[in-house]
């Protein structure tokens, strides 16, 4: 389904997949998924594979559409103030379904996980976790601790592993979480846990070797776009994610 909502004098788009059957009287997660600079809503819909876990799990995913499919993830709201965008998205999905408020949650691509972690620090105490893949932290912190996972190839040539881990290390330390992970090593994918983080709150880094700027597991692959990484499920990794971490 594709609808609008009004803000800040601007018709804004968004698409929503609801799961059949949702019981109007018990309340159920919502999962917001940005897309990348130069993409779009339906692509991301698509090819990241989010409404096949939510029609097993039973929840909400709404794909918001940034305005010249670009995200403004800067403190600067003149360029478009995409906090208000989804502040109100959010807003606006919480009063017309039934979706948990301690079970709301963000993950983005690229620019549209720069966003993510915007979101994350603005809108800190309401969602409960969120997902950055391939993308840089634009200078915030959160103000109280909020559960995040991190998807980083090795081999991105527009995003580098060192920026992931400067927003990793920050955000750990905003979450009070001790310093060395528990790590684990399956074929090309190596995952980092820092776990028993304040308020229960965890956070997560998955490195892919030979990984490039792409959302690993996606499909179809995109001409002119590094080749999705086979070697980890992004999608399923971060619900899963998702789902031990209610606020």
């Amino acid at each position: 389904m594709v609808d609008e909502i009004r803000s800040n004098g601007v018709e804004r788009s968004y698409r929503l997949h609801e799961p059949p059957a949702t019981n109007p009287a018990l309340l159920t997660p919502l999962v917001i998924v940005l897309h990348g600079a130069m993409g779009n809503a339906s692509r991301v819909e698509l090819r990241y594979h989010w409404d096949e876990l939510a029609d097993r799990d039973r929840f909400f995913v709404a794909y918001p559409q940034g305005l010249y499919d670009v995200w403004n993830p800067t403190t600067d709201p003149r360029p478009m103030d995409d906090v208000r965008f989804l502040t109100e998205l959010i807003d606006h999905l919480a009063t017309t379904l039934p979706v948990d408020p301690n079970r709301i949650f963000v993950a983005g691509m690229s620019n549209g996980g720069a966003m993510t972690y915007r979101l994350g620090c603005t809108l800190n105490g309401r969602i409960a976790a969120l997902a950055a893949v391939e993308a840089p932290n634009p200078g915030c912190r959160p103000a109280g601790p909020a559960s995040l996972i991190v998807v980083h190839g090795l081999a991105d040539r527009q995003v580098s592993i060192d920026s992931a881990q400067r927003a990793i290390t920050s955000w750990r330390d905003a979450d009070s979480c001790p310093s060395d992970p528990s790590a684990t090593q399956t074929g090309l994918v190596t995952d980092r846990v820092w776990a028993s983080c304040a308020r229960g709150t965890a956070v997560e880094l998955y490195t892919l070797a030979g990984g490039g700027h792409e959302w690993p597991g996606s499909s179809p692959p995109l001409p002119g776009h590094d080749p999705p990484s086979t070697a980890l499920d992004a999608t399923r990794a971060i619900w899963a994610f998702f789902s031990r971490h209610a606020r």
